[in-house]
């Protein structure tokens, strides 16, 4: 009897999820339709500079006294984050001689940096202020892009690359700490209304940002992008390019996934 129950309610199971099979992975409001690419942000400091021992001390403290997991609620409703926590970081590296923290942004990354009526907002840009406030520094936010974050550092214009930054080291002439986050540049339609499949954006049409990384994630699939009728380059970054598929300006996007976050 056991048996048949456990049998029927497995059927009832798949019976739900069969319609929902080949649909694309749903965020709320919106339809993954296909990852075009994975990657991860991090945060670089320049070779040997202190300041990487400090932030990193107020990192771990804020991801052991909950701040961390606060503010990723806040922003994306769960917390995926995976910096190291200790809570006392902060005492085993002494007290930090005061300066003012240049940190380096890129204000296209809705929501970890963006600017909002003229003022720097975001996940990564609460939290640099949490730590400047923490180690009794002033903070100051610059934009930058993460492919210029070498020249910016050795040049001394910035101290910190963070912000919506996915860093490339592999020729080791900075230092990165782990990645901290998982992101994805991701296809997406409206959940409600949007295509459902890849064919289904046959003749649609597509917005996109001017900036390369979406534009090469997209050339890379030649017969993706042979899809659209009409390719629309927005200004203003993932947040711009969420209003108009909302406002049905444009079929579908490319955007980074953890902006979904913000609005799921």
């Amino acid at each position: 009897m056991k048996a048949k129950i456990k049998y029927l309610a497995l059927v009832l199971v798949l019976s739900l999820l069969l319609p929902l099979a080949g649909c694309g992975q749903l965020s709320g409001r919106d339809r993954i339709l296909e990852t075009l690419e994975s990657q991860s942000f991090s945060i670089g400091f320049r070779d040997g500079d202190y300041v990487q021992y400090y932030v990193e001390a107020a990192l771990k403290v804020l991801a052991a006294d909950g701040t961390v997991q606060r503010t990723a609620m806040k922003w994306f409703g769960e917390d995926k984050t995976s910096f190291s926590k200790d809570i006392d970081a902060l005492e085993k590296v002494g007290t930090a001689a005061y300066r003012t923290l240049l940190v380096g942004v890129d204000t296209d990354v809705f929501p970890m940096s963006y600017m909002e009526n003229g003022s720097y907002t975001g996940f990564d840009v609460e939290l640099a202020r949490e730590i400047c406030t923490r180690l009794g520094w002033d903070v100051m936010f610059i934009p930058i892009k993460a492919e210029n974050a070498y020249v910016e550092l050795s040049s001394g214009n910035i101290d910190v690359a963070w912000g919506g930054l996915v860093l490339d080291n592999s020729e080791g002439k900075f230092e990165t700490l782990p990645p901290y986050l998982s992101n994805d540049i991701a296809l997406v339609t409206l959940a409600d209304g949007g295509a459902k499949t890849l064919r289904g954006l046959n003749g649609q049409s597509l917005g996109i940002t001017t900036e390369s990384k979406f534009i090469e994630a997209l050339s890379a699939d030649e017969k993706l992008m042979n899809r659209f009728d009409q390719i629309k380059r927005l200004t203003g970054g993932s947040k711009a390019l969420l209003d108009a598929l909302t406002s049905r300006q444009v079929d579908a996007i490319i955007v980074y996934s953890i902006s979904l976050a913000y609005y799921g």
